[in-house]
């Protein structure tokens, strides 16, 4: 175990990073939707304006 540890500590440690990184925007997004800002980076938090129609 101490081996492969050894060997593959670096990528483990920098794939957790990134999960975490990726988990974290995922929620950021889900709370901003949840509250009703910009829907779709087009409408300025506008979503009642937006151009594109993308929010329901």
């Amino acid at each position: 175990m101490g081996r492969f540890l050894a060997l593959y500590g670096g990528d483990i440690l920098v794939s957790v990073c990134i999960l975490a990184g990726v988990i974290s925007v995922i929620r950021s997004m889900r709370r901003d939707k949840k509250a009703g800002k910009n829907c779709c980076g087009g409408c300025d938090g506008n979503c009642a304006n937006c151009a594109a129609h993308c929010h329901k």
